[in-house]
This record gives structure tokens, sequence and C-alpha cells, in this order.
């Protein structure tokens, strides 16, 4: 991507990616203001009801995410790029265009599992990204984005159950800083996922305020957060996250005693560390450390839950290089 295109464009996109970044699965992160394990895991479930996978609107990513077997019952890995080229319509408002192509590997230790694993346990999925921003009057700004997306174990061809889809809609109110006010941004909108528990349209809310050169926190629905820049190029966040995915199994999977379920359902909370250098403006590495708080995996035959494997908690370590806008 040109340096000067993509430079040229930041200014009138910024906004909506930060809104990516609530709705997508990277960027939850751990709630600050939780007065009870009570309230912070009701804070996680609400996170997780946003998870699909970590789509963030950068213009490229690469990212290596391992779940290590040692201490649990499943091995889990994924493999993801995304390219993500932007449009210029006219004077504030963009069209982007990209994909996001993942692999994933699952390993399953438990003797007493009553399917065939070989035939769940290797899955693509193809996002294509499709997202619109304008800027409006009075420092709104309005984004739509839309993903058509194929998951699939792919044991044929492409079929119309390997097809999902997802969206995101919302405002986004932007106050530079000032001699008497901290640079902030409000988000309102709307956002929905097939990829989560609850495939239905759920609210978005979120505040953001940097307090001093070196902290800033955001509030709200579906997550809250807190970090540290440490200097221009290093930055430290506690972080928690979600790994979703849900993919349709070609042939179907046979569970004893239960029937053939034709659907994976995967869903991981974890919590722990982010660690972020950058390179120059518009590139930068990540680190994450992190482990399971909650650790799901489903085979289902439409809404009904055939089979559910035992799984236990897990260290989550996840890197990356990207560059974003």
């Amino acid at each position: 991507m040109n340096q000067r295109k993509t430079s040229e464009c930041q200014p009138y996109v910024t906004d909506f990616v930060e809104t990516q970044k609530i709705f997508d699965g990277s960027a939850g992160n751990l709630p600050i203001l939780a007065s009870s394990m009570r309230v912070f895991f009701g804070c996680m479930f609400c996170l997780l009801l946003f998870q699909g996978h970590a789509q963030l609107l950068d213009i490229a990513k690469a990212e290596y995410l391992y779940v290590p077997g040692n201490g649990s019952n499943f091995e889990y890995h994924r493999q993801s790029v995304e390219v993500n080229i932007p449009f210029k319509i006219k004077e504030g408002a963009y069209f982007f265009a990209g994909f996001d192509y993942s692999r994933m590997l699952f390993r399953f230790q438990e003797a007493e599992d009553s399917y065939d694993k070989r035939t769940a346990d290797n899955f693509k999925s193809l996002d294509l990204n499709l997202t619109y921003t304008y800027e409006m009057k009075n420092n709104w700004r309005f984004g739509i984005k839309v993903t058509p997306s194929f998951n699939s174990n792919l044991e044929g061809g492409l079929e119309m159950n390997d097809f999902l889809v997802n969206g995101i809609m919302a405002f986004i109110k932007t106050r530079e800083a000032t001699d008497s006010k901290k640079a902030s941004r409000l988000i309102l909108g709307l956002a929905y996922s097939t990829i989560s528990r609850q495939p239905i349209p759920i609210p978005l809310l979120s505040y953001h305020r940097k307090i001093t050169p070196k902290w800033s926190y955001t509030i709200g629905a579906p997550y809250s957060n807190i970090q540290y820049h440490a200097s221009e190029k290093h930055r430290f966040k506690i972080h928690a996250e979600g790994e979703a995915f849900n993919s349709h199994i070609q042939n179907g999977v046979f569970v004893e005693g239960e029937g053939t379920a034709d659907r994976l359902r995967v869903f991981l909370i974890s919590v722990g560390f982010r660690y972020e250098y950058k390179f120059s403006e518009h590139i930068e590495s990540f680190l994450i450390t992190s482990r399971t708080v909650v650790s799901d995996l489903q085979l289902r035959r439409k809404k009904d839950v055939l089979f559910r494997p035992s799984l236990d908690n897990a260290m989550i370590f996840r890197m990356g290089v990207r560059c974003k806008i």
C-alpha cells in the first residue's frame, strides 16, 4: 500500500477502526470497574456475545495463535492473514475492501470422546470485509461494515451451509484535546454476529478518554480497559479477549448415541497481558500471553448440542505484526 495514500486517509477512518476493535475478537480488554468476581465474569460473558474472528480494520496483518496441549484436554493452532485496501469515494468518505483468511487446527486428547476427531480437527475460514465510512457534521462519523464469511472443514467444495454473515453499524463522535478538555471518543451503534453465542443485533456503547500522555481508559459495553503508553514505541495492556469460531462440518460427524452433528462452535475467553512495539507510525508487532477463564466447545445439529468435550483452562500465546491506519 502506498505510504502517502495510507497517511492521507488516516484522519477520516481512525475512529471507525476503533469501533471495529470493540466489536471484533482481539479488542476486548479487562473490565477494570468490576466490584466483584460476579460482575467481572458477567462483563466477560457480555464480551463473548460480540466475538468473531479477530478482524481489525488494518491495512495488513499476520497472526499466529497457539494453545499448547500441556495440562489441557485440547491443543489449538490458528494462523491468519488479513489485507484491506482503502478507496477514497469523496472528501471524508472511504470504502474498504479486503479479506481475512484463517486456518484452524484442533487436537483433542480425551480417549473417551465419542466421535471421530479426524473429521473435525482441520478448518478454514475466509472473511470478505466490506466497510464504508463517511464524515458527518459536528465531529460525528458514520460507519458500516458487512462481512460475508465462509467457514468449513472443506471435505468437498463450498456449500451454502459454509456461509455466514456479520455486520456492524456505528456513530462515532470525537473530541480533540484542548487546554481545558481531554481528548475523548463516544461510540453508539449496533452489532450482529452469527459467529457469536447469540446471533442477534446487540447495542454497542463505548466511551474512551485520554487521562494523561501515559494513561488512557475505556468504559462501556461490551468492554472496559486501561492501558499504559510507556513511550512512543512501547505500550502495555491488561488484556482479556475472546476467541470464537463457528464452522459447518461437511459430511457431518457421528456422535455415538446422539446422531450426526453438522456444526462446530468454539468459545474461549482468556485474561492476560498484551505488549505492543511500534516499528514505525503504521507498523507494529504484538505479543500476548494469557490464560483461559472460559473454554467451551460444542458439536451441534442446528441449535441442539450433541456433544461437549470436557475442556480445562489453558495458556494461550499469540503473536503477530500489523500495518495499521
